[in-house]
């Protein structure tokens, strides 16, 4: 959706990591002044944070569970494929809350645990609107997004394009997996989040130009509809 020319970068390192879990997953590693951000490449969105002072249990466990929601895109790609009868292409999805909720139903181990909805308004730059809305939506994770808008910018970027080439005929969205720590147990929780808007939004979201450093006036809102994963459930 942007260029970061008009954001505030810092400096980063970014490393591929391979997983050890027998997988061929891949995922990116990104280094921040207090952790590092994991994330899987593509238009994929997984991601979790690690606190470079956690506890080393704490940052295996939270690893191992990120690892582990690497491979739930394909999964599921494929039940709202095997539900709704339609295909994913470059993280665009075009379901409704209710449809999205039965494809994320037939997975083992998933199922809905809230919904919130949110409206931005304001203007600034494609860069900058892109920024703060991945900030409100990876807030929670407790890392800053900063150093990742290199990526985020990239992938919003096709998903843009490819909001262009479909027919958005009431909502479209896409998925987001984050994996966190839940507060005094310090254990992981897996939440895919659905973050979707009507067509209205869309046509707006398409209309910015993705280089552009002029400041746009927008004006939009969205809902996420949280979905917890819990493996150990199949």
């Amino acid at each position: 959706m942007a260029n970061r020319d008009q954001y505030v970068m810092r400096r980063q390192r970014r490393t591929v990591c391979q997983s050890p879990q027998g997988t061929g997953l891949t995922y990116n590693v990104t280094l921040t002044d207090d952790g590092k951000w994991l994330n899987a490449p593509g238009s994929d969105f997984v991601f979790a944070y690690l606190k470079s002072d956690w506890p080393p249990a704490v940052i295996t466990a939270m690893t191992t569970a990120f690892e582990t929601a690497l491979k739930m895109p394909t999964a599921i790609k494929a039940s709202v494929k095997a539900t709704s009868g339609q295909d994913v292409v470059n993280g665009l999805y075009l379901l409704n809350q209710p449809a999205m909720t039965t494809a994320m139903n037939a997975i083992d181990g998933m199922g809905l645990t809230g919904v919130t909805h949110n409206a931005e308004e304001g203007s600034g730059t494609a860069a900058s609107i892109n920024g703060e809305f991945f900030g409100a939506v990876l807030g929670g994770l407790g890392g800053d997004v900063a150093p990742m808008m290199d990526y985020l910018t990239t992938q919003m970027g096709d998903l843009q394009a490819q909001t262009k080439q479909s027919t958005v005929t009431d909502t479209f969205g896409t998925i987001i997996g984050m994996i966190s720590v839940m507060p005094v147990l310090n254990v992981p929780v897996t939440t895919f989040r659905y973050v979707f808007s009507s067509k209205t939004t869309s046509t707006w979201f398409v209309s910015i130009p993705c280089g552009s450093v002029e400041n746009q006036s927008y004006d939009y809102s969205y809902t996420a509809a949280d979905y917890g994963y819990n493996p150990s459930s199949k």
